[in-house]
């Protein structure tokens, strides 16, 4: 019932119109000033059928639509009639053009009919049945008139009745189109509904396997600082401290996993505080030595002396980034090394862009497989390959105002980088008030 009111109120110009044009025709036709009277009735019935069927949307749209309306479809009997009167005035009028501008004004109410009733079967029979009317009727009232005499006057009847199959087999093809519609339209609300129970048990599981793990990952990594601390051989220092970046790494992976979800959902705010970039950078190098060492691969860092000592900048999700990008490297590596760089140039007084190279001498990556990681609209924590951690990382950088770049060819290995302009820091005052 909405659609129908949808279309009535907005076809009431174009109603108006139309029939402005039809009396101005046939009041040359008809010799007389009736069909323009009959346009002036017609005014305020349109306007009435525009205030009833915004009543009605109102009515639609708050939930309460009308279960009965045999008000409604009184008044579209009526209004149907009225509107058809010009056509009787055309077709028995002294000129012969009469009844054809008579049939032509009569179909053209059928369209209106089917354009705008056909969501309701009720309403289309009241709409379109006082037009079928007087197709049927008017040419058996001329034949009638003209003494049953001559049935040539039924010609017209014929033709009509011709015409009416064919609108009938198109009125069915609406119907069968706005049927496919709504089935298409429901379709889609069930897909976005399915969509969304499976974003939503995602995150779910997510969350519980990040809540389950960190407490205990936590947990592994006191005590494994702890006993560093206490180990007296250089030894168990050092296999402690394996241990300690093995947690680092594995607390990376769940902050990954994390933000998986909240990337998606446009959670992720960056939190900019003074850091030092090298002790960013130490930290995730760090944590990858152990895996270097037994890939036996060599892991170079080069620091660019004239790196300021203190940055604003959001210290986690550069490291986090740098973990990303340095995780592949290793482990796409077999022989060689693995070099990261870190510099800094001036971009004015106060900031300076921070750039990360990580280059590798491992397999590489096609254009086809960079397209697709960095070609991404969503994430998926599916399928194997680099594309999970760089698609975040990607992210990531955006949102801290920077681009993650790539070059790579298969059998030459990767280089990626990214840059931030990053304000520098003050540093903070040791000296006593």
């Amino acid at each position: 019932m909405a659609n129908v009111a949808r279309a009535r109120i907005a076809n009431t110009w174009l109603r108006l119109g139309a029939c402005g044009i039809v009396a101005a025709v046939a009041t040359s036709i008809v010799g007389a000033a009736t069909p323009v009277l009959w346009w002036v009735g017609l005014i305020p019935i349109l306007f009435l059928d525009r205030w009833i069927f915004q009543r009605l949307l109102k009515a639609c749209r708050a939930g309460d639509p009308p279960a009965r309306t045999p008000r409604l479809l009184i008044w579209t009997i009526v209004q149907s009639v009225y509107g058809n009167i010009v056509a009787a005035m055309l077709w028995f009028s002294p000129y012969v053009p009469g009844e054809t501008l008579a049939i032509i004004y009569i179909f053209g109410g059928l369209a209106n009919a089917a354009a705008t009733l056909r969501s309701s079967v009720p309403l289309s029979i009241a709409g379109a049945g006082p037009t079928i009317a007087f197709l049927l009727g008017l040419p058996v009232g001329e034949y009638v008139a003209n003494g049953a005499t001559n049935p040539l006057d039924l010609m017209p009847l014929m033709g009509g009745l011709l015409l009416l199959a064919f609108g009938v087999n198109l009125w069915k093809s609406l119907l069968a189109s706005d049927a496919a519609q709504l089935e298409a339209e429901a379709a889609v609300v069930r897909e976005r509904q399915t969509a969304a129970a499976a974003a939503a048990a995602k995150s779910g599981m997510i969350q519980r396997m990040n809540d389950e793990l960190r407490t205990p990952m936590t947990a592994l990594s006191g005590a494994a600082e702890h006993l560093r601390r206490a180990a007296q051989s250089p030894g168990a220092r050092a296999h402690i401290a394996t241990i300690v970046q093995a947690s680092e790494v594995l607390r990376l992976v769940l902050n990954d996993l994390s933000d998986l979800d909240q990337l998606e959902n446009g959670q992720v705010r960056i939190e900019a505080k003074p850091a030092d970039p090298r002790d960013v950078l130490r930290g995730v190098v760090s944590a990858f030595k152990a895996a270097a060492q037994d890939k036996s691969l060599e892991l170079f860092v080069d620091v660019d002396p004239a790196t300021p000592a203190l940055l604003e900048m959001d210290a986690a999700r550069v490291r986090q980034v740098l973990f990303n990008l340095l995780a592949n490297a290793i482990r796409y590596t077999t022989h060689g090394g693995v070099r990261v760089r870190m510099s800094a140039q001036p971009v004015d007084a106060a900031v300076v862009r921070l750039s990360f190279i990580v280059a590798d001498t491992g397999a590489g990556m096609s254009r086809s497989q960079l397209a697709l990681i960095f070609g991404r609209e969503r994430l998926c924590a599916e399928g194997e390959g680099p594309g999970l951690g760089l698609a975040i990382s990607m992210r990531l950088v955006r949102l801290m105002g920077g681009k993650l770049s790539a070059k790579s060819e298969l059998g030459e290995g990767s280089v990626f980088s990214f840059a931030l302009d990053v304000p520098i820091a003050a540093r903070r005052s040791t000296s006593a008030a």
